[in-house]
């Protein structure tokens, strides 16, 4: 689907005209949706398990704005650079605010009371810088900014790493599954039952910092995915952390490829960020499931 009518037999006749819009265009940014919306997923449900807060969301570490950050600094400056490259400066402006705020929160343990307030003043710390720098760019280089910063997948490109630690995240985690259904009782239940519960707490939140590092590093700060994905899988699947992890990686993949196909399809040949969407689908969709629990 798209804003050029594709026949299905398009997908398999590489004689077709249609078929470098399916393979070149679309394609790729199907693959670069179904990663960043499973990822989103997965962290929301990570963190939400690391500070007991059914309100969080993966960018409530302030990671996000990391990203955030340093993209908008470079695109500003006028550098051009690849979209891998644009990728990578974004992965460590992310990786520097994860080490920052875990410099912050640990005291010779993680607490995630701590991580939740610093997470928080730090991502109102880069929201002050990302106005500054939005308030000295340009008329054009604002509107590109803010579509940006709303979810942008237009030239994304999927890149070799991210599959590759999205997979070795989700078996480091589906290992531990047990223990993260105990932790997810509470810290002290789970000390009781024999869970290392500073270990498993430090893995989630590396993996949370990792995953939310590369979604937002990749396609901006995207809304509701990993605030509501969570919730609705629960009611699905329940609460064993052994069908959570699997479903909320693929019911996060399904989501942000409807709502990105909604931003390309319903006022095409103009396209909308992909964050519009996701909110305007996961406020009610959020509320609906806040009267059933």
């Amino acid at each position: 689907m798209g804003s050029v009518h594709t026949p299905l037999a398009a997908v398999f006749n590489s004689d077709s005209e249609y078929f470098e819009i399916i393979w070149q265009l679309r394609m790729p940014r199907i693959i670069n949706a179904m990663l960043v919306g499973g990822s989103l997923a997965l962290a929301g449900l990570l963190i939400q398990n690391l500070v007991k807060n059914p309100l969080a969301d993966p960018y409530l570490l302030g990671v996000s704005g990391g990203a955030a950050t340093v993209q908008l600094v470079v695109i500003i400056s006028g550098i051009a650079l690849a979209q891998n490259t644009l990728f990578f400066f974004g992965f460590l402006g992310s990786l520097a605010a994860t080490l920052l705020l875990l410099k912050l929160s640990y005291h010779g343990q993680i607490k995630p009371e701590k991580i939740t307030l610093n997470g928080v003043v730090l991502a109102f710390g880069f929201a002050a810088i990302i106005s500054f720098v939005l308030a000295t760019a340009s008329g054009q280089q604002v509107k590109s900014m803010m579509f940006w910063l709303m979810g942008d997948m237009s030239f994304a490109q999927p890149n070799l790493l991210m599959p590759v630690v999205i997979l070795a995240c989700m078996l480091l985690l589906m290992k531990h599954h047990r223990a993260l259904d105990l932790l997810a009782r509470g810290e002290l239940f789970a000390l009781k039952s024999g869970v290392n519960a500073q270990r498993i707490n430090l893995i989630i939140f590396t993996i949370t910092a990792l995953l939310t590092a590369m979604a937002v590093a990749q396609a901006g700060t995207i809304g509701f995915v990993g605030l509501i994905i969570p919730h609705l899988v629960r009611l699905m699947t329940g609460f064993k952390h052994q069908n959570l992890i699997p479903m909320c990686f693929l019911v996060g993949a399904c989501f942000l490829v409807a709502a990105d196909t909604l931003a390309r399809t319903i006022m095409s040949p103009i396209q909308l960020p992909v964050g519009v969407f996701t909110a305007m689908i996961g406020v009610p969709v959020f509320l609906m499931l806040n009267r059933k629990v």
